[in-house]
């Protein structure tokens, strides 16, 4: 019994060390799509949430949905609206309330890196078995089911 329980223990930080070396390599590949676009991760990470949700682009919509606060948004957003990369208008259903829009250059941008991410991971994806594809989709549906 005792076996086991060491064992389980080694295997647990094993998979702490995974999961962080996993969020390394996925921090780098965003990276580095980005960067031809003059852009930080953190900043195309909003523009693919506006992209992805054109009808909710308030800023506290978008902190919800990317689990930030607005003091770490609202600068970023600030600073893509100064390098025209956004724009703000004035929300119709409330005169208080801004919207974040993307410009058209950003629009093609945003286009360019959705097929930039499919391109890069879809081959990842396509190497499994629909055996290892499944048992990965489950475990890391469960994952996030017992870290809320």
């Amino acid at each position: 019994m005792a076996m086991n329980d060491s064992n389980q223990a080694q295997k647990r930080i094993e998979i702490i060390d995974m999961l962080k070396e996993l969020t390394t390599r996925f921090s780098n590949i965003r990276d580095n799509l980005c960067e031809p676009y003059g852009l930080s991760s953190l900043q195309a990470v909003i523009i693919m949430d506006i992209y992805h949700n054109p009808d909710n682009t308030r800023v506290t919509d978008i902190c919800k949905r990317l689990k930030k606060s607005t003091n770490t948004i609202s600068p970023l957003i600030n600073r893509l609206i100064e390098k025209d990369f956004l724009i703000k208008e004035q929300n119709k259903d409330d005169n208080r309330v801004f919207n974040v829009k993307l410009t058209d250059k950003t629009l093609n941008i945003a286009n360019e890196i959705a097929i930039d991410v499919s391109d890069y991971t879809y081959p990842m994806f396509d190497s499994l078995t629909k055996e290892e594809f499944e048992n990965i989709y489950n475990s890391l549906l469960k994952l996030l089911e017992v870290t809320k």
